[in-house]
């Protein structure tokens, strides 16, 4: 018999986890498969096998197919060997159980294949390869619905059979079909074991399937360039990022020379490669991979199959990092019912889908809705199987927290026991899930005691988990989880929590928009090695952590695990603290800095307070630290609400007016009284502002209702001096003179990419680039503010001159400020930009190493010594995107350079508002002014002077004062 290969490019498309049981094969004494009393029954297979191999994938999957094979079972039966029935029933049934396994019917697998091992088990010796597939397919359905253990033995069982059988077949005797089984069960396990964390074993097992699988179909082949993405996925769960990317374009270049765009590998493998750029913070790229693949398979193969569900799955997870939830839940939403029409309204797919846009539908701030999507998700699973705990693990983190804001007590406390009680029966649970299980039950039970020690707990192991990622992005899930735990710190009024867990959030945005410059600060061999023993050891202490964490939810070998746990603990926390003092720029641009409560409130002078801004999940969460105390609140609005609010304003600022009830709403929203309480009577506010509120113009918050704009409107600006900084380093304001600081740079008024005739057409990056508009008022901004310093002191790179090669060739620590006027790109936001990035000249055609962008990794290794660096129209691109890490990128890259304070503007501003602001601001920090104060005086000044409109915040509004 020659094995169907369909089974194995399915299994290789859809990469579900798998599970297997036990058999124990006995070999029938004298049989022999080819026995000519037997020829019916042969005739039969073959009628069965050439149909089911057939390359029209209708036919092979066809009802026509299945009723061949239920032929050669029923005839089988009715033939018995040694008073059994002839073994080609068994096989019979594993092939139509193979059938059950891709239309996605996997409860009807399973009992197809135990029947099926069940009838071959005695004659296992004599039909091996069939016996094998048994067991993967087994495998494989039990894994889907939920033994990873059980499913990790038998496939190791059943790889080490394999192994033997290949090991005393001669060569002749093995046809390919043979080694494809043998990828196949080497792919089941290796997904099994990572589901199990135990991911470098996972990867020996995946590249045996794709040795065995180049073997079988030679390197060029569809079913091999499965083998290719999928060892991709298993180098980048290993950490082994660099390779796995490797892997990943091979897919897709094989892909594209060698395949036909309808074969599932070919889409297939424009999503892995999505997938894992999208695990590396390079989303554009992502995005537009996985959006191919899906239109792809749409085109091909339709909308009725797993393999097209999966596709809309995996782009909907892909967007809600970049908050784009109402997109994503339109993805989740459709894949819910397309695994439904295939699975049935049990399909464990199908609630996992819907618990998907149940999420959604929190963030966007749907709150019944999310809390019905969860519990129909939750009963579904329920109804077909009592063992898949994983969708209890996705839910009731999100719904626990959402059921207590409702009200719903009993129902919380009811949910956390579920979860408590699931994660306890977990084979090796992660920490995290525990952490969240006791914090939650903490939270809900009478005894609210330990609440504080379990959200402390649960913060840091999130702390942990983002110092082993190289991306440092956070998921939803781990949003969700801060969110909770902000929620906690706010009823408990715990100024210390809420810091960790905000520190996280805005860890995370720093690390994004430095992700390339810590990469470059990494290039140091002496520091990579110390950063990944560290990831190392972190990984242990997770580990540690997670053997505690059981312990304590069993009452079992708990003084072993603590004892255990703080010895580890001890060791991480030294090489952390080691890795600061020598590499401190490493850690700032990792974002991997604690931030103390008591250090950051030294660090504040006496008339200075600190206002965090914190979208987390659903929330969003105000800490201020003042000199008359602290507060922690959650918005009184939900997040989707603000963020709403803050694009609403941004888009209704022009020259002549702007969204009056915006600009009050987000002022009464954040500065609530008893926010405003604890700031007491500070003049200068440092705030901290993550994702949208990052874009956000603070100094144009209005603290009254305005019924027209006037010189005397009450803004936040005449309130507070106002600096703005990525994350919670305190540093005090330098004013001492500069000796270099009477220079003055000026580099602005780039040629446009479009502008520029090249040999060839504009491609990928560069064409995007081509669409940026020019900006045509930056040159008489740069000349304005070139007068003021007097041409003797001014140096100027305008047009062709404001190019990568004449900032390089030039010594830069002459100059005292320093004023960018272009573009500003936020990293992802464009293709071709991978890293916060300031626009220049596109480069002279024979021009090495320059392609028109300043990058932040750049910028950070240049030697500057300027006292200030003006960016003036920065944020004109996407600096107002939900994800956009805003300036902490360039504002760190120009601090790790060497400059003093970073002035910039949310938008392009009138010529000599710009001007007459950057001269004032730079002037009255020379007469001795905090920079804070120096800047609000300028703007005050602008606001009650004649010049046209100067009243509208679009004219004064959009500078602000960068920090660390």
């Amino acid at each position: 018999m020659r094995l169907s290969t369909r089974y194995a490019a399915m299994c290789m498309a859809l990469a579900l986890p798998i599970h297997a049981a036990a058999a124990t094969a006995q070999t029938a004494a004298a049989f022999s498969p080819g026995d000519p009393r037997h020829a019916r029954l042969y005739a039969l297979e073959r009628q069965a096998v050439a149909l089911f191999d057939s390359d029209d994938y209708a036919l092979s999957m066809s009802q026509k197919t299945r009723d061949a094979w239920a032929r050669l079972h029923a005839a089988a039966l009715k033939m018995k060997v040694a008073g059994r029935p002839h073994p080609l029933a068994g096989v019979a049934l594993i092939n139509l159980s193979s059938m059950d396994q891709i239309d996605g019917k996997n409860p009807d697998a399973l009992a197809r294949v135990n029947e099926g091992l069940s009838l071959l088990a005695p004659f296992a010796d004599a039909y091996p390869v069939a016996w094998m597939q048994g067991l993967s397919i087994k495998g494989y359905v039990q894994a889907a619905l939920g033994d990873v253990t059980g499913a990790a033995d038998i496939l190791a069982q059943a790889s080490g059979y394999m192994d033997g059988y290949i090991a005393r077949t001669p060569a002749d005797k093995l046809d390919p079909s043979t080694h494809m089984l043998r990828s196949n069960i080497a792919f089941s396990h290796a997904q099994a074991l990572t589901r199990l964390g135990r991911n470098d074993e996972a990867v020996d097992a995946q590249k045996a399937s794709m040795d065995a699988r180049i073997t079988a179909a030679g390197p060029n082949s569809p079913d091999t360039i499965g083998s290719y993405y999928s060892y991709a996925q298993m180098l980048q769960r290993a950490d082994r990022d660099g390779e796995a990317e490797k892997y990943a374009r091979m897919a897709v270049d094989i892909a594209t020379d060698h395949v036909d765009r309808k074969h599932p590998s070919y889409a297939r493998a424009l999503e892995a490669l999505g997938l894992l750029l999208s695990r590396t913070g390079r989303r554009n790229e992502s995005l537009d991979y996985l959006q191919r693949a899906i239109a792809i398979k749409r085109d091909t193969v339709g909308t009725g199959s797993l393999y097209f569900q999966f596709g809309l799955q995996n782009l909907g997870t892909v967007l809600l990092p970049l908050e784009r939830y109402a997109d994503a839940e339109l993805l989740f939403m459709e894949a819910e019912r397309g695994f439904r029409a295939i699975e049935g309204d049990n399909s464990p797919q199908s609630a996992r889908a819907l618990a998907f846009a149940a999420s959604a539908a929190l963030a966007e701030g749907r709150r019944d809705q999310g809390v019905e999507r969860f519990n129909a998700a939750l009963a579904r699973v329920r109804a077909g199987s009592d063992e898949d705990r994983d969708i209890g693990q996705r839910v009731y983190p999100y719904l626990i927290p959402a059921l207590i804001a409702a009200g719903q007590d009993e129902e919380a406390r009811a949910a956390a026991a579920a979860f408590a009680a699931e994660t306890r029966q977990l084979d090796n649970a992660p920490a995290i899930p525990l952490a969240q299980a006791a914090m939650l039950s903490a939270w809900t039970g009478p005894d609210r005691a330990a609440l504080g020690g379990t959200a402390r707990q649960l913060v840091g192991l999130l702390r942990d988990d983002a110092s082993v990622h190289d991306d440092a992005e956070l998921t939803e899930a781990q949003r969700a989880a801060l969110d909770a735990i902000l929620a906690v710190a706010g009823q408990t009024q715990d100024a210390a929590l809420a810091l960790d867990a905000m520190a996280i959030l805005a860890g995370s945005r720093i690390a994004q928009a430095n992700r390339l410059v810590a990469q470059r600060l990494v290039a140091d061999p002496a520091l990579a090695a110390r950063v990944r023993s560290l990831q190392d050891r972190t990984k242990t202490l997770q580990a540690a952590d997670s053997r505690l964490l059981k312990a304590l939810a069993t009452d079992s070998g708990v003084a072993a695990a603590r004892t255990e746990r703080a010895k580890v603990a001890a060791t991480v926390d030294a090489e952390r603290a080691a890795i600061a003092r020598d590499y401190p720029r490493w850690v700032e641009a990792h974002g991997g800095e604690r931030p103390d409560l008591g250090a950051l409130r030294a660090g504040l002078s006496a008339d200075e307070a600190l206002l965090a801004v914190m979208p987390a999940f659903d929330g969003v969460y105000l800490l201020a630290i003042g000199p008359d105390g602290t507060r922690i609140e959650r918005a009184p609005m939900d997040r989707a609400a603000l963020v709403a609010l803050v694009g609403r304003l941004r888009s209704s600022l022009t020259p002549a007016g702007f969204d009056q009830d915006s600009a009050h709403t987000l002022y009464s929203q954040i500065f609530t009284p008893a926010i405003l309480a604890a700031l007491g009577q500070a003049r200068t506010l440092r705030i901290v502002p993550t994702g949208a509120f990052a874009s956000l113009p603070f100094g144009m918050l209005a603290q009254r209702p305005i019924a027209a704009v006037t010189p005397r409107t009450a803004w936040l600006i005449r309130r507070f001096a106002i600096e703005v900084q990525p994350g919670f380093t305190v540093t005090k304001d330098r004013r001492e003179r500069m000796a270099a600081r009477d220079q003055f740079l000026g580099i602005g008024a780039p040629l446009t990419f479009a502008a520029v005739q090249t040999i060839d057409a504009p491609r990928g990056g560069a064409r995007a680039l081509s669409q940026l508009p020019p900006l045509p008022g930056s040159q008489a901004e740069l000349r304005a503010v070139a007068h003021r310093f007097g041409m003797d002191r001014t140096t100027l790179l305008i047009g062709r001159d404001a190019s990568e090669a004449a900032l390089r060739d030039r010594d830069l620590s002459r100059y005292g400020v320093i004023l960018f006027a272009t573009h500003g790109l936020v990293s992802g936001e464009m293709e071709g930009v991978t890293e916060p990035a300031l626009l220049l000249s596109p480069p002279a055609a024979d021009a090495v190493g320059d392609d028109g962008l300043l990058t932040a990794s750049e910028v950070a290794a240049m030697r500057i010594a300027a006292d200030w660096v003006i960016l003036s129209a920065c944020n004109t691109v996407a600096g107002d995107n939900a994800a956009a890490p805003a300036y902490s990128g360039l504002a760190q890259a120009f601090r790790y350079a060497g400059a003093g304070s970073l002035l910039v503007s949310h938008w392009p501003v009138r010529d000599d508002a710009s001007a007459f602001v950057t001269l004032e601001t730079v002037k009255g920090a020379a007469r001795g002014l905090p920079r804070a104060v120096a800047l609000q005086r300028a703007m005050l000044r602008l606001i009650g002077s004649k010049r046209p409109n100067a009243a509208q915040p679009y004219i004064w509004a959009p500078f602000i004062l960068m920090g660390r």
